[in-house]
């Protein structure tokens, strides 16, 4: 099994902090429009019945007739309201304490609290992000050739690219220290070896994720290339917004730089 990191806990506790939130406010709300008093149930030859208690003093409470069983739901949904109300705050409380203590020290970050000199004296449990991407990258590939009859395009890294679009993802990438490669291929069942535009590492979860930019999806024959490429990722267990990143442009609607930042925020942060 898949062991989670802590910022990925945080995550999780995050989106279940907003939930219970939300779910606090429904039940506030239906809190207030309840019925007065609390229901007291009770079986008599195997059938239940319903009593209700609006003075605490009285045990018994006034019976509740069939016709006016809605009553009865009103006052056990009333109860079950107050109970999820309570738990659901007390849940807010544990996360709260989790997530507003950044004095935690989780034991990957251990290795990296201590003195580089002593760093060379352990081996961690965990290689560091820092270890982790610089081993990543130092991994060496055999790249797609690009021609030179092919324009000369140039990355911030000095790294040749194929388009102009791919020079403003490249250097986007570079500048918000998403490390990636260029054009590492990747083998593909029933279709072969494949050159993805970039193959990005998600530093925080340690996953590699394509990158593809369809750049000329106005011209019939490219698209259907595309559509056949795109196919076939998804046959080798390659889906798009898990990890497949894709990114289109025609003539008339270029590349969006917000688009691929908002992408970068989304999956590779």
């Amino acid at each position: 099994m898949e062991q989670l990191n802590r910022e990925e806990i945080r995550e999780i506790l995050e989106a279940r902090r907003k939930y219970l939130l939300q779910l606090k406010k429904q039940k506030e709300k239906a809190l207030s429009k309840a019925p007065e008093g609390t229901l007291r149930l009770c079986s008599r030859g195997g059938k239940p019945e319903y009593y209700w208690r609006i003075d605490t003093k009285d045990f018994n409470g006034e019976y509740i007739k069939k016709k006016d069983v809605q009553i009865a739901m009103a006052l056990a949904q009333k109860d079950y309201d107050q109970r999820v109300l309570k738990a659901g705050e007390e849940e807010l409380r544990r996360i709260a304490q989790f997530l507003c203590n950044p004095s935690q020290v989780s034991v990957e970050q251990v290795y990296e609290s201590l003195h580089p000199d002593r760093q060379d004296l352990i081996l961690p449990i965990r290689e560091t992000d820092g270890q982790y991407v610089k081993e990543w990258q130092e991994k060496p590939y055999l790249g797609k050739e690009i021609y030179g009859s092919h324009p000369e395009y140039y990355t911030a890294r000095g790294e040749r690219v194929r388009s102009k679009s791919e020079v403003i993802i490249a250097d986007l990438l570079n500048r918000e220290g998403i490390p990636y490669k260029y054009e590492c291929p990747v083998y593909l069942d029933a279709w072969g070896e494949v050159y993805p535009d970039f193959t990005v590492l998600n530093v925080r979860k340690r996953k590699e994720i394509y990158w593809e930019h369809l750049g000329m999806m106005d011209n019939a024959e490219y698209a259907e290339n595309a559509i056949a490429k795109i196919y076939n990722y998804e046959q080798n267990g390659i889906f798009q917004g898990e990890n497949l990143i894709l990114t289109y442009e025609t003539q008339k609607q270029p590349l969006n730089q917000k688009q691929i930042m908002h992408l970068v925020q989304q999956y590779l942060k």
